[in-house]
Parts: C-alpha cells; structure tokens; sequence
C-alpha cells in the first residue's frame, strides 16, 4: 500500500461519508490527516485501515467516540465479539408455541430499531446458534426451525429490496457447491455485500461446477463467494475448491467461508478464507483497495 490516501479514497474503501470523517476529526480528534501541498487531506494505511475496522463495529452498534482510542488488534478483537441485545428466551418460547405473527412482528420491530446491518451482526448470528442448539438438544422441532429460517429469510429480503441501489463496488456470484442445502449464511453474506456497495448475483444452492463457471464468465464476475456450514466436511470442501479452482479464470477471485472452516484453515492457492461476517466486510474492503493500487494482494 502506498500510504498517500486521498478522502474520496478512505470515503470509498471504509464506506464513512466524507461529512462523517470530517465530523469524527473536530470531535473526536481521530482521524488525524495530514495536509498535501495543495492544502487537501492525506490519510495513512494505518488510519484507513483503522476507519474500515471503526465502521464495521458502528455497523454491528457500537459508539464511535469509544473505538477512537483502541488499536487495531483490539478493535479486531472486538470484531470478533458482536454486541448482543436480544432476549433469546422469548424467541424460543414464540416459536415452540406457534406465535408465528407475533415472532415476525417482534424480529420486524428489532430490524427497524438497529438496521440491516447490525440486526445480522447482533441479532441474526447468535440467533441462529441459539435455535440451532434447541433443535439439536430437542427443545424445538423441525418445522419450528424451518419457521424460524423462513421468516428471518423473509425479513432480510424484504429489507433488502426496500433499501436496494446500485452497486458500484465488485460483481460478486454467491452459491454452494453440491451437498451443501443450507441458504441462510448465504443470504447474510449477500445482504453485508450489498450494504457495502457491491453488485450481487445470488444463484442458490448446490450449484455444479460447469454452471459455476458459465455463469462467472456470462455475467463477467469478479469475484466468487461460496458458503460452508459447520455441517460440510472439511477435507470434502479442500478437494472440492481445489478442482473449482482449476476451472476458473485467474482473474476471478473466489472467497470461501462459513463453519466447515476453522480460522486456520490450508486451504487450495488462489482461494480467499473470509473468517466470520467480519471478514466478508473485510474481504470487500480490501478488493475497493486494490482498485486504488493494484499492488495489494
């Protein structure tokens, strides 16, 4: 990186307003841009990557004013515990009594209050898990799961199409390779990529690999996003994307994430590990900074 960023540039790559970096500075004295020669404000790759860290957690509801001060490791850390404000207890017992109008209109009222963004982070994950464990100790049927999944999937989409606008950042393909039936991980990284500006193309489940490739090279994409649950194998998946991998353009990118992968994950060479919903923010992140200079990898 070259550590000469302009404002547009930190305006696009983090997705701050320039009007907000411009407010953050006076009040809260961060961050702190030098001036080039012509009076205009020069960010350094540490403040940029920084700002792109700062506005994930705003995202997930956290206050500006205390992330100025902490550091990069720490707000990463950060990144990696989502703020929770969500009575899990009520949501299990909505469910298990078929409640399915009151559920929706109570997950409705949650998304309104904290937004798309931060609705995925701090309440759509640690949602998912707490409903995943009550199926699987038996606390909640099948078809109470099913309830839960089609109704947050209806919440995301009819957000989604509410708040659409044009992407101008990456075209991405979203799918999962065949044996993987599960959509809802799929459907998060979809709405996160929107919400940061990118073009998304969403094909489904357990697309083939011929279609895979057809379908990246018809609709010209830059990339190609693929999800795992923690119920695919992981040594199934290394195999899998190495072949995919074989069959792609160079040029396209593939990113891979989801539970079937542990944080230190060898994958094939040529396949990006987005690790948790943070690192697909992350990913997007540093595609628009390659844009700016081609010699980040």
């Amino acid at each position: 990186m070259n550590g000469n960023h302009n404002i547009g540039d930190v305006s696009r790559i983090s997705g701050i307003p320039k009007d907000l970096l411009r407010m953050w500075e006076r009040r809260y004295q961060y961050p702190k841009p030098t001036r080039d020669l012509n009076g205009d404000r020069v960010y350094t790759d540490e403040e940029l990557n920084k700002l792109v860290l700062i506005r994930q957690l705003v995202d997930q509801g956290r206050r500006p004013g205390k992330l100025m001060a902490l550091d990069i490791s720490e707000l990463s850390e950060l990144l990696k515990r989502p703020k929770v404000d969500f009575d899990f207890d009520r949501l299990i017992d909505l469910l298990k009594a078929g409640e399915a109008i009151d559920l929706h209109d109570w997950l409705h009222d949650k998304l309104q209050q904290l937004g798309l963004g931060a609705f995925i982070h701090r309440v759509m994950v640690p949602a998912n898990q707490k409903v995943g464990e009550a199926w699987s100790e038996g606390d909640l049927a099948v078809y109470e799961e099913h309830l839960y999944t089609e109704l947050i999937k209806n919440l995301v989409r009819q957000s989604l199409a509410e708040n659409a606008h044009p992407g101008s950042g990456p075209r991405i393909m979203l799918t999962t390779l065949p044996g993987e039936i599960h959509s809802l991980g799929l459907l998060m990284v979809e709405a996160l990529l929107r919400l940061g500006g990118a073009e998304v193309i969403s094909f489904g489940i357990e697309m083939p690999f011929r279609d895979i490739k057809e379908a990246a090279q018809h609709h010209k994409v830059d990339v190609i996003g693929l999800s795992f649950s923690g119920n695919f194998k992981l040594d199934d998946a290394i195999v899998m994307l190495s072949g995919l991998r074989q069959m792609i353009e160079d040029k396209t990118e593939i990113w891979v994430g989801g539970g079937a992968f542990p944080e230190d994950a060898e994958l094939p060479p040529g396949i990006g590990l987005l690790y948790g919903l943070h690192g697909v923010e992350q990913a997007l992140a540093n595609w628009n900074r390659r844009q700016t200079d081609p010699v980040i990898i």
